[in-house]
């Protein structure tokens, strides 16, 4: 909204300063609209640089997770690939009675932006059962009139997602 709000500025300092023929009149409304458009273009470029209006929201998301490893094996496992310094695609079964693990956490080579946001990393930690920490932080309108004025589109505000696999010290990790 604010694109059309620099809009109408703009066509109303022209009117205002151009065809106006009173001199006192076309003086104040023009350095009015000229005012307030300059205070738009400001307000769009700290929201396009710095996010104005809007703040960073963190969640937290966890989810258990099941070893990889067939059934009737008694030691829990887990089986990476890792991609980059933070990133590993892991391999492990969603639900206790899934058939076969599946692989997570592989980027998404459509959507490079969004993949080079996203971490998934495992520990080892003192737990009974294994689970996926996610945290997730994005960028949110503070008010609905910073969304009213900023929101473009449905656009992206994704910061980073992080992933920890928290594994049992008992769990083995194989590497490919």
């Amino acid at each position: 909204m604010i694109l059309w709000i620099i809009t109408l500025l703009i066509i109303l300092t022209v009117v205002s300063l151009l065809l106006i023929n009173n001199r006192v009149l076309r003086y104040i409304l023009g350095a009015i609209s000229i005012v307030l458009l300059l205070d738009s273009v400001l307000l769009l470029s700290a929201n396009m640089h710095s996010h104005y209006g809007m703040k960073k929201v963190t969640t937290e998301q966890q989810t258990q997770i099941y070893s990889a490893a067939p059934a009737n094996v008694p030691v829990g496992m887990l089986i990476t690939k890792k991609i980059e310094n933070n990133h590993s695609v892991m391999i492990y079964k969603d639900a206790k009675n899934d058939k076969q693990p599946v692989a997570h956490f592989v980027p998404n080579k459509k959507e490079m932006l969004d993949s080079l946001k996203k971490t998934a990393t495992y520990k080892k930690a003192n737990v009974s059962t294994a689970q996926v920490i996610t945290k997730t932080t994005k960028w949110q309108y503070k008010s609905d009139l910073m969304e009213w004025l900023f929101k473009f589109k449905d656009g992206n505000n994704l910061v980073k997602v992080e992933r920890v696999v928290q594994i049992p010290l008992n769990w083995q990790v194989i590497n490919k």
